[in-house]
């Protein structure tokens, strides 16, 4: 115990001291403060109990060292709640105790995600050695116990030890729509992340070797995305290139073989520190026992309120004592929020009044950075297994109408969804329909996850395998297309599953009769359009500067199909227009530069074509057409001003790489230099266009950069089957194979 300036400073209230003195004195007045400054988050910084903070608290506030007022607490609801702040006086004593400060070690490894924030610890040190040494020799394993028990508080123990010792940590968390490519993205991996599960644990491998990845919530993957996260955890465990710890309560969706330590109950003395030192020590080791050492029944425990009977597990103590003295306002409150499938802002909660009590109970869980909160797992489960159907729906139903107002961003129209169908409401179908391009491209992974779940609530789900279905074909995702494709009705959607998935698996000739069957629909309009994506798609179904004898052929085979329009002067404009782009394109591609030069005439005197993109396509035809150095160079000049001019990026890229593919022999630096300027594939493409836009990227990438070769290869293969593009995917599998 040390003597200040006022009285006698005990040790709990030097520790609250100290945590204030932490935040700017520019808080003192501020209308919004961080939640560190209130009740509960003085709790957690302190590891212990709210009720025992009340005594030191007065005391402080007695002595002159604190003041406490009311403000609004950053993103913890809209009632005003308690804060504290130091004094002048506080300040002053603060000064006089020294600096308690650990100095930083300069070998610190780097984290990357949202690590959790930690509090004081109490009893886990030598489970968090236990831990680490257990991952350094088995390279993954698994970290198990009971909601509420202190698994992630030990994983966050376990990290900071081994950022501590020079070890990177690359932190992720789970919930009910995490994909493979979600998990990377919170693991920090930078650029654009391959498609194919075998490329990104590749790529995995090059960027995180000897670092630590941490999969919390593990419990929480979805069925829909378990296969290829397990695998890829398999990759990285095999090849031992990095370390995993995988977190979260049995049963986990991982091989038995992996090893596992299960994180136990606090010893009693270790527990009865989370209530303090304001109590007895006969009285706090009686509650801590009473609890069974279980570290969130003791945060949630009350004072005066009854303990469990001998024997009780901690489920029914949350159910039938903690949750007991709840309000019905503040119960119903907390139920909306238990229906949520992952953190919100505490301001978009059906209630939002009830933030604050619910966080004054310690029922709340906060993402590292204190933007979104969520109900405690342990206190969740708890509840949603007490609640019947009928009241589930009901809320579901209540939290659409709420939404339908509040849904701005992707994610929360993922959340509205999800409300939507856990509440079987009418016509589901349409408005997966009518999300399903805006959230393939954000969010896939979610998306995939509510088809699946909407395919189970509903009577008639031909239609929703058929999105389902889609969904996979873009995700490049086989096994998932065969599963929907086998419950599709319709039979054109059945044959565009069915087309979709012999491009992803190669058989080229399957693809090719079923497009033979759409090109003789007697719907003329919609044979048009199928002859001339087939035609597109075969023009791009090869590799720059491979020679592909029946290409030419194939492709006037279709064009031949198309009849062009009589009595319908803007589809004829447009059936002209893409046309005399293919044709054009051929002529490129057969070196017959007179017939493209009149066509590009044709195109211009048509109308509907912008002036840039005809000068990309004149300064493309130049390119192809040089045939020294010097007409090399100015075409390149050429294609560069048309670069300039062009109004659509997808445009300006497709001729930055045909530049980057025709100077790649003969000038690499300039090749490498163009590359640059190409805007990285985002991790969806949308589109068969774009699917063949990233194949190209990605194929001039393994030329590019030696060290991605395989990665890039093993990429730009998928790339082409998803553009529907098998020859290309072929011809690189035979450059990959030559590599392994």
């Amino acid at each position: 115990m040390r003597r200040g300036m006022v009285g006698s400073i005990t040790a709990p209230q030097e520790r609250i001291l100290r945590w204030l003195g932490g935040f700017s004195p520019t808080m003192e007045k501020a209308w919004d403060v961080t939640r560190h400054l209130s009740l509960p988050g003085i709790s957690e910084a302190l590891g212990v109990v709210r009720s025992a903070l009340n005594a030191p608290l007065n005391g402080l506030e007695t002595d002159g060292l604190i003041f406490k007022r009311k403000a609004h607490v950053i993103g913890g609801g809209s009632r005003r709640r308690h804060v504290y702040h130091l004094t002048e006086q506080g300040r002053a004593v603060l000064e006089s105790l020294g600096d308690a400060k650990k100095p930083k070690k300069s070998s610190r490894g780097k984290s990357y995600g949202s690590l959790p924030v930690l509090g004081a610890v109490h009893g886990r040190q030598h489970l968090a050695a236990e831990v680490i040494e257990n991952i350094k020799g088995q390279h993954c394993m698994i970290l198990s116990g009971l909601p509420g028990i202190g698994k992630t508080t030990v994983g966050g123990l376990v990290s900071e030890q081994l950022l501590d010792s020079g070890t990177n940590v690359r932190w992720a968390q789970v919930d009910e729509f995490t994909d493979l490519h979600a998990l990377c993205e919170q693991w920090g991996f930078g650029g654009p992340l391959p498609k194919n599960n075998q490329a990104l644990a590749e790529y995995a491998a090059l960027k995180c070797k000897g670092d630590v990845l941490v999969i919390d919530d593990a419990h929480l993957i979805p069925e829909r995305h378990i296969a290829s996260i397990r695998t890829f955890c398999q990759h990285l465990d095999q090849d031992q290139v990095a370390h995993m710890l995988l977190i979260g309560r049995e049963p986990l969706s991982f091989p038995k073989v992996l090893p596992r330590i299960a994180v136990p109950s606090l010893e009693v003395k270790d527990a009865a520190l989370l209530l303090g030192e304001t109590m007895a020590e006969p009285e706090r080791l009686h509650i801590a026992e009473s609890l069974g050492g279980h570290p969130l029944a003791i945060l949630l425990h009350e004072d005066g309120s009854p303990l469990p009977e001998a024997g009780a597990d901690v489920q029914s103590y949350v159910e039938n004592v903690v949750l007991s003295t709840l309000d019905n306002s503040t119960r119903n409150g907390l139920d909306h929020i238990v229906m949520v499938p992952m953190p919100i802002e505490a301001r978009k909660a059906f209630d939002s009044e009830v933030v604050g009590t619910l966080d004054e109970y310690a029922f709340l869980r906060w993402t590292a950075n204190l933007e979104k909160m969520e109900i405690q797992h342990l206190v969740r489960n708890v509840r949603r297994s007490a609640l019947d159907e009928d009241t589930k729906r009901q809320l579901h139903r209540s939290a659409v109408e709420h939404w339908k107002g509040l849904a701005e961003t992707d994610e929360e129209k993922v959340i509205l969804l999800y409300h939507r169908i856990a509440s079987m409401d009418e016509g589901i179908d349409t408005q997966l329909d009518a999300e399903m391009e805006r959230l393939l491209e954000s969010h896939s992974g979610a998306f995939s996850v509510l088809l699946e779940q909407a395919i189970k609530v509903s009577s008639m789900p031909s239609h929703l395998h058929y999105l389902a279905g889609k969904v996979a074909i873009e995700r490049c995702e086989v096994d998932h297309v065969r599963r929907h494709i086998e419950s599709v009705e319709d039979p054109a959607e059945h044959r565009y599953l069915s087309l979709g998935l012999a491009m992803l698996e190669g058989r080229i000739q399957d693809a090719e009769e079923i497009i033979e069957t759409g090109l003789s629909s007697t719907n003329q309009k919609d044979a048009n359009r199928m002859a001339l994506a087939a035609a597109s798609r075969r023009l791009d179904d090869c590799v720059f500067g491979e020679s592909d004898a029946e290409l030419s052929k194939q492709v006037k085979h279709y064009l031949s199909k198309v009849k062009i329009p009589e009595n319908d002067p803007e589809e004829r404009s447009v059936t002209l227009v893409a046309l005399s782009m293919i044709q054009h394109a051929l002529a490129l591609r057969e070196g017959d530069f007179v017939k493209a030069s009149r066509l590009r005439e044709s195109l211009a005197g048509i109308g509907g074509l912008t002036q840039p993109l005809l000068q990309g396509m004149t300064a493309k035809a130049l390119l192809l057409e040089a045939d020294t150095d010097q007409a090399l160079n100015a075409s390149i000049e050429h294609l560069e001003q048309a670069i300039e001019q062009q109004n659509s990026t997808v445009r300006a890229n497709a001729l930055r790489l045909s530049l980057v593919e025709h100077t790649l022999e003969r000038n690499s630096l300039k090749a490498s230099e163009v590359f640059a300027k190409i805007e990285e594939p985002q991790s969806t493409s949308g589109s068969a266009t774009l699917h063949r836009l990233h194949a190209r990227w990605w194929t001039c990438k393994a030329k590019l950069q030696p060290n991605m070769r395989r990665i890039a290869l093993r990429e730009a293969i998928t790339q082409h089957r998803a553009a529907g593009c098998p020859r290309a995917a072929k011809t690189l599998e035979l450059q990959l194979h030559s590599l392994l």
